[in-house]
């Protein structure tokens, strides 16, 4: 693995910036970071509707997908946590590299994005998403693509609001 839970390198990018008043920016490296980011699975779980999947296997899929950030599969990531001045983890955002199939080329890709429920509408998950565009662009890509469970209205719209646009649509069948 990547040591410190970060994967590949992180061009360009100011690590422990400040980002606003109240909360900076910095890149995961411990334990206790990544017991904050697996203690946020049940809120990412709580939003996801799968009608072709049981409620066991989107919280097997979530564990699962959160634990590549570590495994050592992944060859450039970054993992970024928001804290307050207290010190006190608001939210993280995973970024990785990914494949744009259409254009044929790497594109960054946002795997996770969670915020606290006490931090929600401060800002913390646009500054993450800030810092995983910085990422993306430091890393040389002309684009950065996330996927967003169709029963996350909240997500959608926060998405769309920083200027993300949809472009397909996955369904599925239980057979």
């Amino acid at each position: 693995g990547g040591g410190c839970g970060v994967v590949g390198v992180v061009a360009g990018a100011e690590l422990d910036k400040a980002v606003s008043m109240s909360f900076t920016i910095r890149l995961e490296k411990d334990e206790s970071d990544r017991l904050f980011i697996r203690g946020l699975n049940a809120r990412l779980c709580d939003v996801i509707e799968a009608p072709a999947h049981s409620k066991e296997e989107v919280v097997d899929f979530q564990d699962r997908f959160t634990a590549s950030a570590w495994n050592g599969s992944l060859v450039n990531g970054a993992t970024f946590i928001a804290i307050n001045k207290s010190g006190k983890r608001l939210g993280y955002i995973n970024v990785r590299e990914s494949a744009d199939e259409i254009a044929d080329e790497k594109c960054g890709y946002v795997a996770l994005l969670a915020v606290a429920e006490d931090a929600e509408s401060d800002g913390v998950g646009r500054s993450l998403l800030q810092s995983a565009e910085q990422w993306a662009r430091g890393m040389g890509y002309s684009r950065l693509a996330l996927d967003v469970f169709a029963s996350n209205d909240r997500g959608q719209r926060f998405y769309e609001k920083a200027g993300y646009q949809p472009e397909t649509v996955r369904v599925i069948k239980r057979l």
